[in-house]
């Protein structure tokens, strides 16, 4: 999060610098911000930890006002709704989701092999 945070900081010193059309910006800190703030989050997500639900959503409606322009005092479901972003528990879990299913169609034809030719500790799969 640490280095997310410092992305937005340096982006939001360049947005006041020189204005960015709100669409552009959605776009530049989607691209920007929030993957490097989702780094490996098909691993490290759980849903029984809230601090790292929190910090993420707290990095999503810093962007949503900066986004906007509005108060940080703005509703947050509006905020969201309004910006285009999503919130980041659904954002966490969709992308666990598609790890989960590229994991798992890696990995089906060589379990079946597995079962066909036990191997002797071999690497079931590499999902790259």
């Amino acid at each position: 999060m640490k280095k997310a945070r410092a992305a937005e900081a340096r982006l939001r010193t360049l947005t006041m610098t020189y204005p960015i059309v709100p669409e552009s910006l959605r776009a530049v800190q989607v691209a920007c911000i929030q993957a490097v703030a989702l780094y490996g989050g098909e691993l490290w997500w759980d849903h029984k930890e809230a601090g790292s639900r929190d910090d993420l959503q707290l990095l999503l409606n810093r962007q949503a006002w900066s986004i906007l322009g509005a108060l940080p005092t703005s509703p947050r479901g509006a905020l969201m709704r309004e910006s285009g972003l999503t919130p980041a528990p659904v954002v966490l879990d969709s992308r666990q989701q598609l790890f989960a299913a590229r994991l798992a169609d890696a990995c089906s034809g060589k379990l079946k092999e597995l079962h066909q030719n036990p191997s002797s500790g071999a690497p079931i799969c590499r999902v790259v």
